[in-house]
């Protein structure tokens, strides 16, 4: 059901589930969840995978172009992270949503990948982090929705819902969704919408083909083991059962985990439950096992042919154990469950406060299926016996980075969200909603600053609002703020995310570019970020694009101030962008950024008036941008705007261009000002 690249059976690299297939199109956006996160990580690796990036962090320049301009396009890119480890500076380009879950946690490690031709979900073990993607031992599945494909529409559909569910733990209770909320929430709309055909809706006949389900926990749901009841696909029992996981429940209480996976198991006959952990030698001789002897006390003193065994992983040196795999079977079938789901009682969905946690389960005739069941096999991890004497764990271990840590410092609710934004007049404030009324003594400092921006005395000056805006005097828009209050030691981290891209200002580099700039950049056929990138290059060693030294002395002639050759030169920067303005666009994200990016159209407008030329001749070249706007004949693919659309959006460009036109100089040159009225007149229709 996966494209992903296979180094050996059962194993792959987890980045490359990233990586968009040969026939998956554009890249439309992605959102993902996690516990712990690194924003770097998840920016440079998974991110630069996701929209197949030519440059690297090291070139500089040339790759923040080509970071803005394909992340300007896509409709979403997010994380949601659990409220502990929600932080870090980043691109505005994408939201990071802070999941504040009473009681519990989010734990889930999902990523939803839409193309314009193509829908990837990954279930996974792995944290967004380094050490989840590249350095532990981890699990994960994955699920690839496209034309023709036979990936179970179901699974997509209770993802999608899980998703949803979990981002309304970043919202304010009561208060409508904010901006980062809503493109969330219209990405999984729009894969829903885009994936209806792209797989199958129902399950499969027979026994064939393995069967695949979601399995989530959050507040009010089933537990884990409810759903596996639900899901076995036949009326006897399981015989056997295999546990992985890094982390349990404390050794001083009935293991609970335990105990359901035994009711699950047959009654009658041999049985047996497998843990299969990391261990150390101890010095004192034997294995200390990392787990509590409470999984062994769980066993039904009922059960004459019960039995608990484990074994011991065999990883590989400075690889820690984190994936969590549940394997039930008997002598017909096997279901393997792997995922975010620690052997708990919270992960598992038994405790009072259930963390939010999503799962794959594949369920295998492995008598019918030898195939599949052997590929589930290869999946597995290498174990050996436990010889000689061992003991348990007597507390748990100390690196749970799994679980909060006792005395962390949570956001309180009454601090809201906090919105980049631009009014009409193009000047930058900040947002901030107040659901309630904050702790005393509270303040705002800047994230990488010993500055406050806000405090609760400025607040209360301005007569406590529920919604307060604030003036943005700094070129870099905020990434998040860091907040204190009385009584606090440190400070908590409240993320910032932007009102929509059309208020991020463009990388330095394409800040203000000239005329001449634009139409040298323009008049490339090749895709916009290659030309930036040699474009910068050239800058850099300070030398203008082409040049070479011209041999005919009349050539040295510089001819650049004339009309002729200036409208020249505008015409064949204007035929490019009709052309680029003809493909297909995926989306009004990727159409706004042609229309109003740093390098698009109304870019080229704002620098013909910005030049040093006379009134008439600024009319005359704005009237060919919007001509050449009236001639673009938009093409449509599966999955991009249709055209309708996009001649709506051009057809609003063209009204603001006629709103630029000088129109003071023309009063003494009616031919030229009737040529204009005429040609706008038919370029809006």
């Amino acid at each position: 059901m996966s494209k992903c690249n296979i180094t050996k059976p059962g194993h792959a690299r987890i980045l490359e589930a990233w990586e968009p297939p040969d026939d998956a199109g554009e890249p439309l956006g992605c959102v993902a969840t996690t516990f712990t996160f690194d924003a770097a990580f998840f920016e440079e690796e998974c991110l630069s995978r996701f929209l197949s990036l030519e440059t690297a962090p090291e070139d500089g320049a040339a790759y923040l172009v080509e970071r803005e301009e394909k992340l300007g396009q896509l409709v979403c890119a997010a994380v949601l992270v659990d409220q502990h480890h929600a932080r870090g500076m980043r691109n505005l380009r994408w939201d990071l949503l802070a999941a504040r879950v009473p009681g519990a946690i989010l734990h889930a490690k999902v990523s939803l990948l839409l193309w314009s031709s193509y829908a990837r979900l990954i279930v996974a073990s792995a944290n967004l982090t380094e050490p989840g993607y590249r350095r532990n031992h981890e699990v994960f599945g994955v699920l690839d929705y496209y034309p023709g494909g036979n990936a179970p529409l179901s699974v997509l559909a209770d993802m999608v819902e899980f998703l949803r569910k979990a981002a309304a733990f970043a919202g304010a209770q009561g208060t409508p969704p904010g901006p980062a909320l809503r493109r969330w929430n219209g990405f999984l709309d729009r894969v829903l919408k885009a994936s209806r055909s792209w797989g199958t809706r129902n399950p499969p006949r027979g026994f064939a083909r393995p069967r695949v389900f979601a399995v989530t926990t959050a507040p009010g749901r089933p537990s884990v083991f409810k759903q596996l009841r639900d899901i076995w696909p036949t009326s006897s029992p399981p015989s056997e059962a295999f546990v992985v996981s890094p982390f349990f429940d404390p050794p001083d209480v009935p293991n609970r985990p335990t105990q359901e996976l035994w009711r699950m198991l047959r009654r009658l006959g041999e049985t047996f439950v497998q843990f299969e952990v990391t261990g150390e030698e101890m010095p004192s001789g034997g294995l200390l096992l990392h787990a509590p002897e409470s999984l062994r006390k769980a066993q039904p003193s009922d059960r004459a042919e019960a039995e608990t065994k484990f074994r011991k992983l065999k990883l590989e040196t400075g690889r820690p154990l984190h994936a969590k795999c549940l394997r039930l079977q008997n002598g017909e079938w096997a279901l393997y469950l792997i995922g975010s789901s620690n052997f708990t009682a919270d992960g598992l969905g038994l405790g009072k406060s259930p963390n939010l946690e999503v799962n794959l389960a594949y369920a295998v005739c492995h008598v019918r299926n030898r195939k599949a069941a052997r590929a589930l096999e290869q999946a597995r991890l290498d174990s050996e016996e436990v010889r000689g004497m061992r003991r348990f764990l007597s507390e748990p271990l100390d690196d749970r980075e799994d679980a909060p840590m006792e005395g962390d410092i949570l956001l309180p609710a009454a601090f809201g969200e906090a919105v980049f934004s631009k009014d009409e007049q193009g000047s930058s404030f900040v947002e901030l909603t107040f659901p309630s009324r904050p702790p005393h003594g509270w303040k705002l400092v800047l994230e990488d600053k010993d500055e406050v921006f806000l405090n609760e005395s400025t607040w209360q000056t301005k007569g406590s609002p529920n919604r307060v805006q604030l003036p943005w005097r700094f070129e870099r828009p905020p990434s998040a703020f860091r907040v204190a209050w009385r009584g606090t030691k440190g400070y908590v981290w409240w993320p910032v995310n932007a009102r929509d891209a059309s208020v991020l200002p463009p990388p330095d580099e394409l800040r203000a570019l000239s005329l001449d700039d634009l139409i040298q950049i323009l008049s490339s056929a090749r895709p916009l970020h290659q030309v930036l990138r040699r474009w910068l290059r050239r800058r850099k060693a300070g030398k203008p694009d082409g040049q070479t030294p011209h041999l005919n002395p009349h050539r040295r002639v510089d001819t650049s101030a004339f009309l002729l050759q200036r409208t020249r030169r505008l015409s064949w920067a204007l035929a490019a962008l009709r052309e680029r303005l003809s493909q297909p666009v995926p989306s009004r994200e990727a159409l706004d950024w042609r229309l109003r990016g740093p390098c698009g159209v109304m870019a080229l407008v704002d620098a013909v008036l910005a030049e040093e030329r006379p009134g008439p001749e600024k009319a005359f070249q704005l009237t060919e941008i919007a001509v050449e706007l009236a001639r673009v004949e938009p093409r449509h693919a599966p999955g991009c705007m249709p055209r309708p659309q996009v001649r709506a959006a051009l057809r609003e460009c063209i009204r603001e261009i006629q709103q630029k036109v000088p129109r003071t100089e023309l009063a003494e040159l009616p031919q030229m000002k009737r040529y204009l009225k005429r040609a706008f007149r038919e370029a809006r229709t």
